[in-house]
Parts: structure tokens; sequence; C-alpha cells
């Protein structure tokens, strides 16, 4: 199993890791982790799993609860005096208005075209990285379904041994991409991934 961790990439130099020195014309849409550390060695791969990570968002009027509480119980993004009791109580306050909020345009889209930005950056990464072909697109939203833990579950079933984290955010924080990568992290240790 093999993760990028140590230093951003714009997507744009993601891509030429993998493709060599072709010339390539892609805009920068994210930022990746690179390393040379590998959890788990492995000279059999079935190709190379692509984990969008992103806050996420409730696609239902029940996701609006466990979404807000997920939030709010983040240390990494809210740091407040007793959280692991506040926290639940301020995510009960404000579901009801936020649960308005989101029923207002339809729920969050945020799965939809993550799925379809997934579909269309493995396309293109098949083109032109045949040889670490084919990439296979997983979502791994922070405080919505689907979760890091789901994607990290799929990829074990599925037999993926390479993995890029992706980052969607725009730019690197640490209540953003750092909450998701640190979240990542703690689930591979949780999971034993590469032992």
């Amino acid at each position: 199993f093999f993760l990028q961790t140590s230093s951003t990439l714009p997507f744009k130099m993601l891509v030429r890791h993998f493709v060599g020195s072709r010339s390539i014309n892609l805009r920068s849409v994210g930022y990746a982790y690179q390393s040379k550390r590998y959890l788990c060695s492995t000279t059999n791969t079935k190709g190379t799993g692509i984990l969008l990570m992103n806050m996420g968002g409730p696609a239902t009027q029940e996701e609006v609860g466990p979404f807000l509480h997920n939030l709010f119980t983040d240390t990494d993004i809210i740091q407040m005096p007793f959280q692991s009791v506040t926290a639940p109580i301020l995510a009960k306050s404000r579901t009801p208005k936020i649960k308005k909020l989101y029923e207002e345009i339809g729920g969050s889209p945020i799965t939809k075209l993550t799925t379809i930005q997934g579909e269309k950056t493995v396309e293109l990464l098949d083109k032109l990285s045949p040889e670490t072909a084919p990439h296979i697109p997983y979502i791994g939203f922070r405080y919505a379904g689907p979760t890091i833990p789901d994607a990290l579950d799929k990829m074990k079933s599925d037999g993926i041994k390479r993995v890029i984290a992706f980052s969607q955010y725009p730019q690197f924080s640490c209540t953003t991409s750092g909450s998701s990568f640190n979240h990542l992290w703690r689930n591979i240790k949780a999971k034993k991934f590469g032992k």
C-alpha cells in the first residue's frame, strides 16, 4: 500500500510524477502529497487508486445532523472547551436551521460533482500514464459519506496497493486539507494497512 504523504505538489506535477517528462497541459486543481515511503511493498498491483478528499456535504435531510456533529467534534478545525460535550449540543441546536438551507438547494451536490471529477481525472491519467493504470477513483469525505474510512475499506477490498491521496480543497490549511490528511493517517493506522 503506497500513499503519498510528505510534500505538497500541484496536480500537474503529480501527473508528471507518474507520466515522466512528457509534456502535459493540465490546470492545477488541487494538491497531492508525495513520499517515497512504502507502507506495504508489493509487485502485483491492481492499478492506482485516486482518493479524492474533501469536506463532503449532506445530500439528504437525515445526513445534516451527523454532518454537523462530525464537523463540530473535529479538533483540527474547531477547538472549544469541553468539546466532547459542547460539540454535540451545538450540532443538535444548529441542525434545524441548516436542514432548511440544504432543503432549499436540494442537498449538497458535492458527491455528484466529485464523482464526475474523479471519472474525468482517471480517464486522463489512464491515457497519460498507462504504466500505472488502471486508475480508479475513490471518494473520501471528512464529514459526510462516503467517508475516508469507507474509501479505505473499498480500496482494500478491491486489492488496491498504490494510492494517491488527492486533496480537493483549493488551498492548504490545517483546518481543511490538514484535517483530512490527519483523519486519513489515523484510519490507516487504526485499520492496520500495510501490516
